[in-house]
């Protein structure tokens, strides 16, 4: 059982187009002989092959994913058995790693960190903050927000809110706005993470959130930096898609003005990702709830 739990554990990323071995006995603190020798004891005592073996390299076959996806079934049924026998009733407590985009996890994520780790004070979150999209199993995540449709069936999920961004610009720059015929004539800030082919999904149907069209823009700056580009607007440099619910406060005091070039938002869905099957440990579950609930307040 040991030896095939090890193998369950190894970070294989998986899916329907490619497979790919990390450098998994580092991570694990083993050598590579003794990783070599789990994996072939395994395959002997299942009589069957799990990876496809060259001279040059080495991947997942098809029983060897088979394999991994039931495995973590298996070990998610022993981490749910372990939580219930530890104590009589549920308690969030140990490490929880996150990862965010920088947005997302500035301006929406920390504001609730607090109160958060006020009423779970066991649960010890590290929160990895990047516009990257981290493989959860390799870097250990239990937690990714992705703001985006989800093409890879393999990964489990949780609605969590719609997204949705907006023409913003400075009072003064907004004035000048009303008299352009096109956003192609106003200076224009871009985030990088978001649109780097310099892009905005634009599209005159109101009911087009998906933004189908999409209109070359000639920006005067453009950053991977959201918050960078955020004040740069703040200053009147130029107009930028922002999250609404972002820059709310902002609207509030009158600090950026929505532009309305005839032109519908972008909405996208923000989902969480987590590992394993149906089963998420006690920690993942309290804290998932606790964002849709501060957030979903928020957001009505």
């Amino acid at each position: 059982m040991l030896r095939h739990s090890f193998l369950a554990q190894m970070p294989f990323k998986v899916n329907k187009f490619r497979t790919r071995k990390v450098n998994t006995p580092l991570r694990l603190g083993i050598s590579k002989s003794l990783a070599s020798k789990y994996i072939n004891q395994v395959e002997a005592q299942l009589g069957l092959s799990l990876f496809h073996r060259t001279t040059r390299k080495l991947s997942v076959n098809q029983a060897g994913q088979q394999y991994y996806r039931l495995a973590l079934e298996v070990l998610a049924q022993f981490d749910k058995l372990h939580s219930q026998l530890h104590s009589s009733r549920q308690h969030a407590a140990g490490p929880l790693k996150v990862t965010a985009s920088q947005s997302f996890a500035e301006e929406l994520l920390s504001p609730l960190i607090p109160d958060f780790l006020a009423r779970y004070p066991d649960v010890e979150i590290d929160m990895v903050v990047t516009n990257q999209k981290l493989d959860l199993v390799e870097q250990g995540i239990d937690i990714a927000f992705r703001a985006s449709e989800l093409n890879d069936s393999s990964l489990n999920y949780r609605p969590i809110m719609p997204l949705q961004s907006s023409l913003y610009a400075a009072p003064a720059l907004a004035k000048q706005a009303k008299t352009a015929s096109s956003i192609e004539q106003l200076p224009c800030l871009v985030d990088t993470n978001l649109h780097p082919t310099c892009r905005w999904p634009l599209s005159a149907d109101a009911t087009d959130h998906q933004g189908s069209t999409t209109v070359a823009i000639q920006p005067v700056f453009k950053s991977n930096s959201p918050r960078l580009i955020r004040q740069l607007t703040l200053a009147g440099l130029g107009v930028s898609y922002q999250p609404d619910m972002i820059v709310a406060n902002y609207l509030a005091s009158g600090r950026l003005v929505k532009i309305d070039m005839g032109v519908a938002p972008l909405r996208v869905p923000l989902h969480a990702l987590f590992r394993g099957g149906s089963y998420q440990p006690e920690r993942v579950r309290v804290f998932l709830d606790f964002v849709v609930e501060r957030l979903g307040r928020d957001n009505n």
